[in-house]
């Protein structure tokens, strides 16, 4: 096992987790998006594809980037157990953030700088958490 991995996957389960938390905080108190891109976060994140089931994309965000902190948690602290649960569950994520950032770009036509992030942040964790074993 190479913690070093598992380290960074820790880093990025919180940076997802501060990313998921602003675009729900910022839902919750009804506040616009500023958008350091040229892009229309507000477009993207008030989009009919910004829910799955009914469920807001930023609250399963932040429940996936917490489950997997508790995962790389448990791969550090525990054993291995659970890697290939968190290898399908982090390409689940991936596969949906890519479906996510081509409906930006060729659906509604916009980026969200947050969603970008997400959508990245979700590709180093499938990447690392293969680097594990």
């Amino acid at each position: 096992m190479q913690p070093e991995f598992i380290a960074s996957l820790i880093v990025l389960a919180i940076l997802g987790i501060f990313d998921s938390g602003y675009l729900l905080k910022k839902r919750v108190k009804k506040q616009p998006l500023s958008c350091p891109i040229d892009g229309n976060c507000e477009k993207v994140v008030e989009s009919k594809w910004n829910k799955i089931f009914f469920i807001k994309n930023d609250f399963l965000g932040l429940f996936y980037y917490i489950l997997i902190l508790f995962l790389a948690l448990y791969l550090f602290f525990a054993s291995e157990k659970l890697l290939f649960l968190t290898q399908i569950i982090s390409g689940a994520s991936l596969l949906f953030s890519l479906v996510l950032v081509f409906i930006q770009a060729k659906i509604i036509k916009e980026y969200c700088f947050y969603c970008l992030i997400s959508a990245l942040i979700n590709l180093l964790i499938f990447a690392n958490v293969f680097f594990i074993d």
